[in-house]
């Protein structure tokens, strides 16, 4: 293309900033793949995106269906469209066709998988009222895996598949469901929701049910995580190698990008308030994996124990009632103020034998590596911008994330079971503990046993951290990437509406700030780079 003059470069700024929804706007010519090309940069106002998604929100439910759509042709690809493959009829129930990395989009190594399914069923199964076969219904059923694999364990089986909305999802389990169900099953489908009204809207379907007592949310994509997750990410797309500043930005990209509904643990903790009566209890599960992956760095189970089923025998209710257990405030041990680490845990278990010990704020071994990235790059942003600005950083950090003791659930397990006890572990306060894990050690015999006899393991009541906080922090907002999409393609039609084609971006990128020079003007040069 021919160079424009800078008058034309402003033109174009210009009409770029006219759009409602535009800040401030930086137009440059760049070099890519050999040739010269434009791009825009623009920044928006603060309530730009908020009000593009009340906009499109008006049409109806067509903005959220776009996004269960989305799920819906998810399930088509990576399911059904080979379903009657004579490979995956072998796998039945072990099929990990279509679960790739968010990191990479790679495969997942199938010993993994195999194990991130052991632990999902191992899961689904213990936690349960009562210890005996139960009615499943899922909602999601992909390939069968939930089903086949807990097949022993199960009186009766009911799938139902995704709708667009969700008042017609929870219509169709009303309508299959079996009169007794026990236990409703949401496992790894939960992210391609569009909302989270569509989920609260499919939780309040569900306590309709007269008969259910456990819903179990599994593999749920955390959102107080979201950070540590993006810098594993990020680091995967630059190789490994990126200064602070280039990560920083590649953070800020792929947060942008994220189409997935993440949740937060407070929201699900934050249910028994918003449905008093209705909801008992509520488990936050870690992942009990030896293998570290997004699996079981960045994502958690969810129980909810329901007590108010117009079908639940009241002894029923009293049962699960009298199972739960509480450590008073003063009882707990923090982890990191007490200076404790595996050795030193195992040692007061063995040594102080107590019938119950609850131990508080353990940093999470998965992410410790993520969490001293984090903390480098904000002291990165308060001190000397350009400070090692390169890739020797990440050892530096590395090496320093492995002083501070941490473990995982799998760790705390082991400690257990070499002591001679039971571990209840929560993951209920991500946001405040950055991930850190609860934990209650407890004697094997410390369970409830019902009118039959039949013992269940105590449910332990830990500390929450959804109190105080705004419930639309408990997520994020897959429809802003929709909403950011729909601007890009306002913009690009008013540029076309009123330019030459040859004076039109080939990109116009979104972006949280326009980076400055020491002066305050527009750093075109970082601009550049960052087109490149």
């Amino acid at each position: 293309m021919d160079t424009l003059e800078a008058e034309d470069i402003h033109a174009i700024e210009q009409l770029l900033r006219s759009h409602e929804s535009v800040k401030d706007a930086a137009v440059l010519s760049v070099q890519k793949y050999g040739e010269d090309m434009l791009v825009g940069f623009v920044t928006l106002h603060d309530q730009a995106l908020e009000n593009q998604i009340r906009t499109l929100g008006q049409s109806g439910d067509d903005f959220e269906a776009e996004q269960v759509q989305l799920w819906e042709s998810v399930f088509d690809r990576r399911v059904y469209a080979t379903i009657d493959d004579e490979a995956r009829r072998e796998s039945v129930g072990r099929d990990f066709t279509g679960w790739i990395s968010a990191y990479d989009g790679s495969l997942l190594d199938k010993t993994d998988m195999n194990e991130w399914l052991d632990d999902t069923i191992d899961m689904v199964v213990t936690h349960s009222i009562r210890d005996r076969p139960v009615n499943v219904v899922e909602l999601g059923t992909g390939s069968g895996m939930i089903l086949f694999s807990l097949a022993r364990h199960i009186r009766s089986y009911h799938g139902i598949e995704p709708s667009r909305k969700a008042v017609d999802f929870v219509s169709a389990t009303a309508q299959s469901i079996p009169e007794l169900a026990d236990k409703v099953v949401i496992n790894s489908v939960a992210q391609y929701f569009p909302s989270q009204a569509y989920l609260l809207e499919v939780v309040e379907g569900i306590l309709k049910f007269g008969s259910v007592q456990t819903v179990v949310f599994g593999d749920i994509r955390s959102f107080a995580l979201q950070k540590e997750f993006l810098v594993t990410k990020a680091l995967h797309a630059t190789g490994g190698k990126a200064g602070k500043g280039a990560l920083r930005e590649k953070i800020s990209e792929l947060e942008q990008a994220e189409i997935e509904f993440l949740v937060d643990p407070a929201f699900f903790t934050s249910l028994p308030d918003r449905f008093p009566g209705l909801i008992e209890h509520v488990c936050i599960i870690p992942k009990k994996m030896k293998a570290t992956n997004e699996l079981s760095c960045y994502r958690y189970a969810a129980v909810l124990y329901i007590v108010s089923g117009s079908q639940q025998s009241g002894e029923q209710q009293q049962h699960l009632t009298s199972n739960i257990r509480e450590v008073a405030g003063d009882e707990w041990i923090n982890f990191v103020d007490q200076g404790l680490d595996r050795a030193t845990l195992s040692h007061r278990l063995i040594t102080e034998n107590p019938d119950i010990m609850a131990v508080s704020n353990i940093p999470y071994s998965k992410t410790a590596f993520e969490r001293h990235c984090l903390d480098a790059l904000a002291d990165g942003k308060r001190h000397e911008e350009n400070a090692d600005d390169d890739s020797a950083w990440l050892a530096s950090v590395r090496q320093t994330s492995q002083e501070p003791p941490s473990l995982s659930a799998l760790d705390l397990a082991n400690i257990a079971q070499e002591a001679g006890y039971q571990v209840a572990s929560s993951w209920a306060r991500q946001f405040s503990q950055r991930g850190g894990l609860d934990a209650v050690f407890y004697r094997p015999s410390d369970t409830v046993a019902g009118s039959d006899g039949v013992r269940d393991k105590a449910l332990w009541r830990f500390p929450t951290d959804h109190q105080g906080r705004e419930p639309t922090a408990f997520s994020n907002q897959p429809l802003q990437q929709q909403a950011r999409q729909t601007i890009q393609r306002q913009l690009f039609e008013t540029l076309e509406d009123q330019l030459p084609m040859e004076s039109v971006p080939e990109d116009i990128v979104i972006m949280s700030a326009l980076p400055t020079t020491s002066d305050g003007k527009v750093d075109r040069q970082a601009l550049s780079e960052k087109a490149n």
